[in-house]
């Protein structure tokens, strides 16, 4: 999604037109050379994923009138019947309110974005619409206690710091707090371990001749002064895409005293020794071990992991995690201006 962290401002003057949902009807219509005739398109509710509606695709169009609005957002799957095996996904969030909601086809995002009633409108505009950048997205939220506030809330968990998220939502009115969305967040934030602004949590994984590896081994390394914590899989297609620009970074500022450790949520050993090779990653690597899904691992949950990649900078000298999920470009900058400060210190 386009620069959601920066364009969030643009609700301010307009949120408080978005309430929870309750009473009345949607209408949710669509149309499109995507949707396939005598298939069904299934409203699913975004938190617990049943079932709040379908119809019938005819003549590449359908239309669902509910009333069955579950938690107020929601997502459309399209199949030949409603077995999850064979469902597809076809759109980006919907918010269910009275009124109708519209859906347009994104070819860049090969997904259905929805406007026509106020909080789709809004959304629709944080993800196409530009406004510029914002230093404080949290103090938007702030003062739009409602659904589309709890769905910008934890998109934020991906560069906001517990403590920051804790402290807006705690917030929230009581006619909120037992709201669905708002108790996923409470679950989400409860066992995080380190986050931004905070010490690092150590953990352990296997290198690639099954030797334990903690974190800690790395940060207390004599030498090492910043130390990135790459969480990531082989399979992760955004993450191989990362690899090369993170092995040129690791080679420019290694023997300034940069390292990285990287945990791999692969479940095949092979394929992480794999990548490793084909990327010449030559930093600390390990694997933790998942069964099935990354999140059963203790580190998803205790890094407050939403995807991968993800990552955190370490500052080695005190062990505070000083940033979070740089990636590309921004991670060139910070590490730049970083070794600068160094340089500059030392040559004093």
């Amino acid at each position: 999604m386009k620069n959601l962290l920066s364009l969030v401002v643009i609700v301010a003057a307009a949120l408080f037109l978005a309430g929870c949902t309750s009473g009345g009807k949607y209408v949710v219509e669509g149309s499109g050379d995507q949707l396939v005739d005598g298939h069904w398109m299934y409203v699913s509710d975004g938190v617990d994923w049943s079932m709040l509606d379908s119809a019938l695709i005819e003549n590449g169009s359908f239309r669902i009138e509910g009333a069955d609005m579950g938690s107020g957002v929601a997502m459309l799957y399209m199949g030949a019947s409603s077995a999850p095996s064979g469902l597809n996904q076809m759109s980006e969030m919907i918010f269910l309110e009275p009124g109708t909601v519209s859906l347009e086809y994104v070819p860049d995002y090969e997904m259905y974005f929805a406007h026509g009633t106020p909080m789709n409108d809004l959304y629709y505009e944080l993800s196409f619409g530009d406004a510029g950048d914002y230093e404080e997205p949290l103090d938007i939220i702030r003062d739009n206690h409602n659904v589309l506030g709890l769905t910008l809330l934890q998109s934020m968990l991906a560069m906001s710091s517990k403590p920051e998220i804790e402290a807006v939502l705690t917030e929230f009115p009581e006619s909120m707090k037992a709201h669905p969305l708002y108790i996923q967040l409470e679950e989400m934030l409860e066992p995080i371990k380190a986050d931004l602004g905070m010490p690092y949590w150590d953990i352990e994984g296997k290198d690639v001749d099954g030797n334990a590896v903690r974190l800690s081994d790395v940060v207390e390394r004599d030498g090492v002064r910043y130390v990135l914590l790459d969480l990531w899989a082989s399979w992760c297609g955004p993450c191989r895409e990362d690899m090369p620009e993170l092995v040129a970074l690791y080679d420019r500022y290694h023997g300034s005293g940069f390292e990285i450790y990287g945990m791999s949520f692969d479940s095949s050993p092979e394929n992480w020794r794999s990548a490793l090779k084909e990327f010449g990653m030559n930093w600390p690597n390990v694997i933790t071990e998942v069964t099935g899904s990354p999140s059963t691992s203790p580190v998803w949950a205790g890094y407050g992991m939403d995807g991968i990649p993800w990552n955190y900078l370490i500052d080695a000298s005190t062990g505070e995690i000083i940033a979070k999920n740089l990636r590309g470009e921004a991670l060139a900058a910070e590490l730049e201006a970083l070794f600068a400060a160094f340089a500059g210190a030392e040559a004093e």
